[in-house]
């Protein structure tokens, strides 16, 4: 009986030992709400750590929002089709890219003002910066390509051919960049420093990746797909290690290096917190936030998530499961909303 004891108390020690702790459910609250006004019309956002400023698509043009107050402090203009935005750190120049023009324009961030314009892919969508090759990535929808540009000189190379739709791209300022091929259901992982497609990983059971995060050390990429999950992958091997539940009508990913947490913010009006206890262990908590808040941004200094979306006055549902909630707006009721962690 005293050595089936001491196997069993050994068998619970090994259990303990092995067994990942559960992560405090986290909790944020709206603490700011700031109306922007203008066109009823965004997409993503980009947030820059060294100047604590937050970059909006909206409609033509990017707002340019004081990370602290949400205060308009500028705007970058002749972005018709405005998407995506990045920064130079090396030069602090702001990018941001027109579909309509096929191009992308660096701007001055003292006076925002085009200091440079480069063609790119058509149908300009997500961009990127990788620091290992000092490039800033552009994808385009309908071109089915990517458009690589050299901050060093300010010149596209020749646009990366992908078989299908990219959407969100990341870096992981290593040598590759990752990006969701949406209509292919698939992620391309792509050598910075040849602009070459290097692998294709199938996202199974996901079904149109569209939001994209990384958490570069310890190697996995985070998709958020309109099918209802977000898959967790090995960023080294494509294998997936785990697919948890988020909310419907994803448009946007992102990670917090601070907290190890994963977020997707969906249209339905939901953010899925995904907690990363370890390597291939995970926890999600959904979150209300507003219907339409579908793209955001992490300040990962202090954890505050920021979100855009307007006044909602009526909702038809998708036509399919998975499919896109159709809300019309009150005009002129654009607004950021600031939800911050309970301390």
């Amino acid at each position: 009986m005293k050595f089936l004891s001491l196997l069993g108390a050994l068998s619970l020690a090994m259990l303990a030992a092995n067994t990942v702790p559960a992560q405090a459910q986290p909790q944020y609250k709206l603490t700011k709400t700031v109306t922007l006004g203008g066109a009823i019309k965004w997409d993503y956002l980009h947030f820059d750590a060294a100047t604590d400023r937050l970059y909006v698509s909206h409609g033509d043009v990017v707002d340019v929002l004081n990370g602290k107050t949400g205060a308009k402090i500028g705007e970058l203009r002749g972005l018709p089709g405005s998407h995506g935005i990045t920064v130079d750190p090396a030069s602090g120049l702001v990018y941001a890219d027109s579909a309509k023009n096929n191009q992308a324009i660096a701007f001055d961030p003292k006076n925002f003002k085009p200091v440079a314009t480069m063609p790119v892919v058509r149908d300009a969508d997500g961009m990127a910066y990788d620091a290992r090759s000092r490039q800033i990535f552009v994808a385009g929808g309908d071109g089915k390509a990517i458009t690589p540009i050299s901050t060093v000189t300010q010149k596209p190379a020749p646009d990366i051919a992908l078989g299908g739709s990219p959407e969100f791209l990341v870096a992981d300022d290593a040598g590759s960049l990752y990006a969701n091929i949406n209509d292919k259901n698939e992620i391309v992982r792509i050598d910075t420093k040849t602009n070459t497609v290097a692998a294709r990983w199938p996202v199974t059971p996901c079904e149109s990746p569209t939001g994209l995060a990384i958490d570069a050390k310890n190697r996995l990429l985070f998709s958020s797909c309109h099918s209802g999950v977000m898959i967790v992958m090995n960023a080294d091997t494509g294998k997936i290690v785990a697919s948890l539940p988020i909310g419907n009508g994803t448009d946007a990913a992102a990670f917090d290096v601070t907290t190890h947490q994963a977020f997707s913010s969906n249209a339905d009006g939901t953010l899925n917190v995904i907690g990363e206890t370890s390597t291939t262990a995970f926890t999600e908590v959904s979150i209300p936030t507003a219907k339409a808040a579908r793209t955001m941004a992490v300040n990962p200094a202090t954890g505050r998530i920021y979100l855009i979306t307007a006044t909602v006055i009526s909702t038809t549902p998708p036509a399919i499961p998975g499919g896109r909630i159709h809300y019309v707006f009150a005009p002129g009721s654009v607004k950021l909303l600031i939800f911050d962690p309970v301390k």
